[in-house]
């Protein structure tokens, strides 16, 4: 009996299989019974999605060295410099570089600062001498200019006509003394006509009478010159003279008036001036400085030293190591160096914008070091990730742990970071092309049965990898679908 019933379902089996069959031909439009290209079935296989990136071996630790210069110093030789690579102990000297000519313009510019100050402390006194006195001189000119005015009036309304006369009684007086003295001598000359007196005395006193005559004459001339003098010449010269000294206190007074104060502000602008230059002075000092301490530049920890600075998850060595040799001449502060761990800590890879869905805290995975093929270190990524875009594409920074007693990796190499994301043995998936969006971005699939037009179903598609879609909900396994829309 039960052997009967299990022919029969084989039999029943083998119909419906070849129903099936012919009617998937027909809707297809064949006769051979096979199934259309373009319709597959719905199967559960080994399924494992994996993400690779590229990236770079980073140091957890790094300090730059460089220092910028304050000033546009001329390039200086290097004397010393060490190799990149090299392993250096904290304040070693890394770059050493002949300052002679750095401390040859210190030692100029400390003199001039020097000179500068007692310049600075003159211009300061000679600034408060001059406020001081800028209200005396200031009263000076106003009182010459007030005597210059009375002395013309004085001379003017009294001492002029003063002068004319004097000179005019001067005159008289002269003449009367020559008309004294002649009276004198004809009085003597008749006395002594009229008197028995020797001839000697008589001769004598005439004699000297005579001369007293003369000298009034003489005085009487020198006095009516005199007078002249005064009348024409004197007296209008000394109008002339009163009233320019008139004229110039009061020019001396405008300017006085115009110019005091603004002599003054320039004396407080000059002070100013001083002290702006020694203010740069001093911090082109400080400069000069700074820019000597880039001259000895040493390691500020342990580690190995780098030439450049880490950019972008590549080192920028190139244009120091060119630069940095023994003899040649560089600015200070143009290299820069880098001290870091020598086992890298992280490992940095690129991520494009279609990959970041996949991109998860703490995914975990190996990196494949490009020079060391069969060596393995583990990354996990940090807490953090933040996607900024950087030439489309972003950064994405792991924590990586080195595999002991393998190859030693440096700071700067290269690997293929490889992560699981998912792996299945029996994962329901479909090809990549069966999976398209709906209008409102829904995942969907167009499943087709024997007999009637292809439905439109929607799925919840999981990852896609090797051109295959997961399935997690709204397809069974047999389920038959089209690998393009209808």
């Amino acid at each position: 009996m039960r052997g009967n019933w299990e022919r029969w379902a084989r039999v029943a089996c083998l119909a419906w299989i070849a129903t099936t069959g012919f009617a998937a031909g027909v809707e297809a439009g064949t006769t051979s019974g096979t199934a259309p290209a373009d319709v597959v079935a719905v199967e559960r296989r080994p399924f494992e999605a994996v993400l690779e990136l590229k990236g770079t071996f980073e140091p957890l630790a790094a300090v730059v060295v460089d220092g910028r210069a304050e000033s546009s110093p001329q390039p200086l030789e290097i004397v010393r410099v060490v190799p990149h690579g090299s392993r250096v102990a904290e304040g070693d000297v890394i770059l050493q570089l002949d300052a002679d000519r750095i401390d040859r313009a210190i030692a100029d510019l400390e003199v001039d600062l020097a000179v500068g100050e007692k310049e600075l402390e003159i211009a300061r006194r000679d600034l408060a001498a001059a406020e001081k006195s800028l209200p005396l001189d200031l009263a000076d000119a106003e009182r010459e200019d007030r005597t210059a005015a009375e002395d013309l009036d004085r001379f003017t309304v009294v001492g002029r006509k003063a002068a004319e006369e004097a000179a005019a009684f001067g005159v008289r007086a002269a003449e009367q003394r020559l008309r004294s003295a002649r009276e004198e001598l004809a009085q003597l000359e008749k006395m002594y006509a009229d008197k028995d007196l020797t001839e000697e005395t008589e001769e004598m006193i005439l004699e000297r009478t005579r001369f007293d005559v003369a000298s009034a004459e003489q005085f009487l001339r020198q006095t009516r010159i005199a007078s002249e003098d005064a009348l024409t010449l004197d007296l209008p010269r000394r109008a002339v003279d009163l009233q320019r000294a008139v004229d110039r206190a009061a020019l001396s007074l405008a300017k006085a008036r115009a110019t005091l104060a603004l002599q003054v502000e320039q004396k407080r602008r000059g002070l100013a001036k001083l002290e702006h230059e020694r203010s740069q002075g001093l911090r082109k000092l400080d400069d000069l400085r700074h820019d000597r301490g880039l001259a000895t530049l040493r390691a500020p920890r342990e580690g190995i030293l780098y030439h450049g600075r880490l950019q972008g998850g590549a080192w920028a060595t190139a244009a120091v190591t060119t630069k940095a040799v023994v003899g040649q001449a560089v600015a200070p502060g143009e290299l820069s160096f880098t001290v870091c761990d020598a086992v890298p800590g992280r490992f940095r890879a690129r991520v494009d914008e279609p990959q970041l869905h996949l991109i998860t805290a703490g995914l975990k995975g190996v990196v494949t070091p490009t020079g060391y093929p069969d060596a393995r270190a583990a990354v996990t990524l940090e807490p953090v990730f933040v996607p900024v875009p950087s030439d489309g594409r972003y950064d994405a920074a792991f924590a990586a742990t080195m595999p002991e007693g393998g190859p030693v990796i440096h700071p700067g190499m290269t690997g293929m970071a490889r992560f699981i994301l998912r792996s299945r043995p029996d994962a329901l998936t479909v090809p990549e092309a069966a999976v398209s969006r709906d209008g409102d971005g829904a995942s969907i699939v167009y499943v087709v049965r024997d007999g009637e037009q292809p439905e439109k179903r929607r799925v919840r598609a999981g990852l896609t990898s090797a051109g295959r879609t997961e399935i997690l909900e709204g397809l069974a396994a047999g389920d038959r679908v089209r690998t393009s829309k209808p």
